[in-house]
């Protein structure tokens, strides 16, 4: 494994990606951005928290550990699962149709979302939608997101021992 901080090049041009990823993310306060990196794992240090997995040559996928320490419903759409989902969404499974309770805000085929459960509204998982908002709404079923990032899973194991 390797870590390193960012040079200010390197974090410029990561600052520019994450906007126009994340328009509503605000970085203006983290003093120190590392990068660590283990076989095909890498991930962004924002002030000691693993805050974006790099997925590709151009994807930056939030952590779960950022969003449940910074939060998350000021710059990210998310929907709300219902129960019997909160489970299975926790293992790695994609969302369908049946399991949304919620979808507080629009989103865009092909976004980037949170998934949370219902009591709390505390992050899942990442996922990836495969319909804009207005077309789950009107769904009875099938699935309509897929899994970047859950709780448990790789990356988060990753960093735990970071």
């Amino acid at each position: 494994m390797r870590r390193w901080m960012l040079s200010k090049k390197d974090r410029k041009k990561l600052s520019r990606r994450l906007s126009e990823l994340y328009p509503k993310l605000n970085l203006s306060n983290v003093d120190h951005i590392e990068v660590t990196v283990d076989d095909d794992i890498e991930i962004y240090i924002f002030d000691g928290v693993p805050a974006f997995i790099k997925l590709g040559e151009e994807l930056f996928v939030p952590h779960l550990k950022y969003l449940l320490r910074y939060g998350y419903k000021e710059w990210l759409p998310y929907i709300v699962v219902d129960k019997g989902a909160v489970k299975p969404i926790s293992r790695g499974a994609d969302l369908m149709r049946p399991g949304i309770v919620e979808i507080p805000a629009d989103f865009d085929k092909g976004s980037i979302v949170v998934i949370v459960e219902p009591t709390r509204r505390l992050p899942l998982a990442i996922h990836h939608t495969l319909y804009n908002s207005s077309e789950i709404k009107t769904m009875e079923k099938g699935r309509v997101t897929k899994k970047l990032h859950n709780l448990g899973d790789r990356f988060w194991k990753f960093s735990e021992i970071l």
